[in-house]
């Protein structure tokens, strides 16, 4: 981040009223870059031998789900340790971030030994192991990954029972919960920021995976609809747009423009098309949903997730359409020629702006 971008964030920040004062002045690395990427690596490698004596040395404890679930346990707790005994070294938080992955590999093994590999009930219970882990390891890239995991193994909950086409909508829900709660809380902006992250992940993993009506990628994706279940899949397909309405609701409220406004009603024109689009696509109103927020909230890396997430999903959504290189084009064709024509009648039916701000809201 230049100077220029330091100074205008902290001039939306001063203007929210979460700081106060002048511009602090920016602390220079003392670490060259590449030395930290070094100390990373050492890091892992470090973490690897010493899971490799584990296993070694201790292969029959762990071999049972009891000893597992121990040793998996220790492991977390010890990545914990070191995350909260306030070490910035890089070599540090790799050696712990290795540690916990070892240690979650571990206890996801027991515990489904333990549950004599019940698919639903495994993804359940490493829901809960994450989300105790997102709150106990303070890491940012850990809490990131805590909340990708957590969520994705409630989303194959959701998959287990044939409901996977809730799951975009209800990982969607929460991730703009999280993304737009993080002003109204700043002392866990940290917090809520690499929640949101990791949901983001997951709704792109959940829409390509688990991606509704069509085939996903995994092999047992290919079990997703459920014969004789199709209410319950449309109304799963219905969720992914209502959540999409809904953050274009909040959005508007947030930037003070009236629902009853021409500018409103061109949103919620265009958030409904993209909602009746995500029946057959069902992916792309989660992936909207992402690239709004990010511009929404000026978050320049969320946006750019957001636009290779829907260019990634386009992709796969082609590839996997069940139909021939001609009807691909001619679907591809009108979706492009619909998409023009709504530009030109919401640039004739919205009113110029009158005011830079106004301008900012269009």
């Amino acid at each position: 981040m230049n100077g220029a971008e330091r100074q205008e964030l902290w001039e939306r920040l001063e203007a929210a009223a979460l700081v106060h004062g002048e511009l602090p002045p920016a602390v220079a690395s003392p670490t060259p870059w590449f030395v930290r990427v070094m100390l990373g690596i050492a890091g892992w490698i470090g973490a690897l031998f010493l899971l490799a004596f584990i296993g070694i040395g201790f292969h029959s404890l762990i071999e049972n789900w009891p000893g597992a679930i121990i040793t998996g346990t220790l492991l977390c707790a010890g990545a914990a340790m070191l995350f909260r005994s306030g070490l910035r070294a890089d070599f540090a938080s790799q050696f712990a971030l290795a540690l916990s992955f070892a240690g979650q590999a571990l206890i996801c093994f027991g515990i489904s030994e333990l549950l004599r590999w019940d698919f639903f009930a495994v993804c359940l219970a490493m829901t809960a192991v994450e989300t105790f882990l997102f709150f106990a390891a303070p890491n940012f890239l850990h809490r990131v990954w805590s909340a990708w995991a957590g969520s994705f193994a409630l989303a194959l909950a959701f998959w287990d029972l044939k409901l996977s086409t809730f799951a975009p909508g209800i990982v969607t829900a929460a991730f703009a919960f999280l993304w737009f709660s993080e002003f109204r809380h700043p002392r866990r902006g940290a917090l809520l920021r690499a929640g949101g992250y990791g949901l983001a992940a997951s709704i792109i993993a959940t829409v390509i995976m688990l991606s509704g009506r069509s085939e996903g990628v995994l092999w047992w994706s290919r079990a997703v609809p459920a014969p004789g279940n199709d209410l319950l899949v449309w109304l799963g397909l219905g969720l992914s747009g209502t959540v999409l309405i809904g953050v274009s609701i909040r959005l508007l409220y947030w930037e003070n423009v009236p629902l009853g406004s021409r500018p409103g009603k061109a949103v919620l024109a265009g958030a409904g098309i993209l909602a009746a689009a995500s029946l057959k696509a069902p992916g792309l109103g989660p992936c909207v949903a992402i690239l709004v927020v990010g511009h929404a909230a000026g978050n320049r890396r969320l946006a750019g997730l957001g636009v290779l997430a829907l260019l990634g999903y386009l992709a796969h959504y082609y590839y996997v359409l069940d139909a021939t290189l001609l009807q691909k084009s001619e679907v591809l064709a009108g979706v492009g020629l619909s998409l023009l024509i709504a530009r030109l009648v919401l640039l004739k039916c919205l009113p110029a702006p009158e005011s830079a701000e106004e301008a900012s809201h269009a």
